[in-house]
């Protein structure tokens, strides 16, 4: 005999079983004001027991609020920093009944509609920003309805409300300096081969900390080499402004960056003077260049030193010395400040800078010969 149906539980159930009324029910579990403290931990006892769950709908039109918080990230979800930050904002949002939305910007025309339509709308509480700085008009559409902005490794916290980052350029003055300590007196720089992006992303910051630290470290022009990436590629007409998936790092960007990475491997080994020291933008590419130079021949850490960014997994699987940062707790702290402004609060020190730390692996060793 089949079972029948349980009838679900109800807001009057919750009620009854708590010995209040329907409507100190319905403001105590929307956390609004007036509700003794006792009252409150006895509604919510008894809407656990029975299994009662408060539509969010009902709540936001009653709120006024939309328990939601976009993430805007250039490029793609599931790179190694993005997914990692996305994860710790998920984990503290989350837990406090926000629904977190990811926005991927692929083209200028995916931010301009998601602004366009943001203000009609209202469907979020706050906005987080990942990687990359937003124009005047962005930031004046978000200061005029007043919605909570906060940055995550973003390269200029002008118009930002919150934000936390890296110090770019002190760690790369760490990755200099160790070239240095090691004998290497012709050092080269390496961007991410391909840049999808259209933005100005937190990574353009790390090329110019390395400029800094070599003119600090007293090399020559001639002792220093860069090797720029693709600006732009990938990048299409989306007049619409409704990306549709394609833009990000699709087989045809990744074949760019498979024949990018062969090729400044063979700048590199016929550079003259031949740098024995090389800083990578990030972990990913070094470890395509790693193999790439290897394949050509180069021995890695005897005729070279090879240094990448981020502390991302690849990196552990080759023993790549790298600059390690932490994406998890920079998406908890940047989730703890929107938190805070979303409840009008005033932050202490709005702008944070975390640390890195510098993992001297085996592909780093002092010249010989």
């Amino acid at each position: 005999m089949a079972d029948r149906p349980t009838a679900r539980t109800t807001i009057a159930d919750v009620a009854k079983a708590s010995g209040v009324s329907v409507s100190t029910v319905s403001r105590a579990l929307r956390g609004l004001d007036k509700v003794n403290p006792d009252t409150r931990a006895r509604v919510e006892e008894a809407a656990e027991r029975l299994g009662f769950s408060f539509s969010k709908t009902a709540s936001s039109l009653a709120s006024g609020k939309s328990m939601r918080v976009a993430v805007l990230m250039p490029n793609e979800i599931n790179s190694w920093f993005n997914a990692n930050t996305f994860e710790g904002v998920y984990e503290v949002l989350s837990r406090e009944g926000y629904d977190v939305v990811p926005y991927v910007m692929w083209t200028r025309g995916d931010l301009d509609w998601f602004f366009r339509t943001l203000p009609g709308t209202r469907n979020f509480d706050a906005v987080i920003v990942v990687s990359f700085i937003l124009d005047d008009d962005k930031r004046d559409t978000l200061a005029a309805i007043t919605l909570p902005v906060v940055g995550v490794n973003v390269p200029d916290v002008s118009g930002f409300d919150a934000s936390v980052r890296i110090d770019d350029q002190a760690a790369m003055r760490g990755v200099v300096r160790l070239l240095r300590s090691l004998g290497h007196e012709s050092v080269a720089y390496v961007e991410q081969p391909v840049q999808p992006s259209p933005f100005v992303c937190s990574d353009s910051v790390r090329l110019q900390g390395f400029l800094d630290a070599v003119e600090e470290q007293g090399y020559s022009d001639e002792q220093v080499m860069t090797v720029p990436s693709l600006d732009g590629f990938g990048e299409q007409d989306d007049s619409t402004g409704l990306g549709d998936g394609s833009y990000g790092m699709s087989p045809s960007v990744l074949d760019a960056e498979a024949a990018a990475v062969s090729d400044i491997a063979a700048q590199l080994v016929g550079a003259m003077p031949r740098p024995t020291g090389i800083c990578v933008e990030n972990d990913r590419c070094a470890v395509l260049l790693l193999k790439e130079l290897r394949r050509l021949g180069w021995r890695i850490p005897e005729e070279v030193s090879l240094i990448g960014f981020d502390g991302d997994d690849l990196g552990d699987v080759v023993d790549l010395t790298t600059v390690k940062q932490d994406p998890v707790r920079l998406g908890r702290v940047a989730a703890g400040r929107t938190l805070a402004l979303m409840r009008g609060e005033t932050l202490d020190e709005p702008h944070t800078v975390a640390a890195t730390s510098l993992l001297t692996r085996a592909t780093t060793a002092r010249l010989v010969g």
